[in-house]
């Protein structure tokens, strides 16, 4: 058992570190954040900003592409000539994505001046895949009169933890080209 840990040493350490931040956010930190005083604020500002970009960003692509839509109540998107609206909710905003991502990230060793660029490039990825979602769903309902014939949150999941999977990867390569020359 021994020879195990130290041969995998490494592993073992990410692991860990990993289900430490992944048990201190799903378990702790998601269910109690809003009874967590300042905490919540700053954590209310995130989620302010993250819908805010989502929604507004959305609502540009709509209307760039041609098809008239605005925002209503900071949470709708109102779809001209439909009789639908598209409402935002907070677990639409892909949190959980990006606290994932950045467990991975922080998890793995590499460097800390690496970490403050990589961590927000990947944010910013995973919120233009959340974009092009809601761009998506608003699509279907203008063209098809549906949003049902695709599961957007699968179809947002999938994409996300692809994405993730290639950013890790890139990291994973990144601090292992730095690990051999120093």
């Amino acid at each position: 058992m021994k020879d195990l840990y130290a041969n995998n040493r490494d592993l073992v350490q990410f692991l860990v570190k990993l289900a430490m931040l992944c048990g201190f956010y799903f378990y702790w930190f998601a269910p109690n954040v809003w009874h967590l005083p300042l905490i919540s604020t700053f954590y209310g500002h995130f989620i302010h900003y993250t819908l805010f970009t989502l929604i507004e960003s959305s609502v540009w692509m709509l209307n760039a592409l041609g098809y008239g839509a605005e925002v209503v109540n900071m949470r709708e998107i109102d779809l001209y000539d439909t009789v639908f609206n598209i409402h935002i909710r907070n677990w639409c905003l892909g949190v959980d994505m990006m606290f994932s991502f950045t467990a991975l990230i922080i998890a793995f060793p590499g460097s800390w001046k690496d970490r403050f660029w990589f961590i927000p490039l990947g944010l910013i990825g995973i919120q233009l895949i959340n974009v092009a979602r809601i761009v998506g769903l608003c699509l279907s309902m203008i063209l098809v009169k549906n949003a049902d014939f695709v599961d957007h949150h699968d179809a947002f999941n999938i994409l996300a933890v692809l994405f993730i999977f290639l950013m890790f990867t890139r990291w994973v390569r990144r601090n292992f080209k730095y690990r051999k020359s120093s």
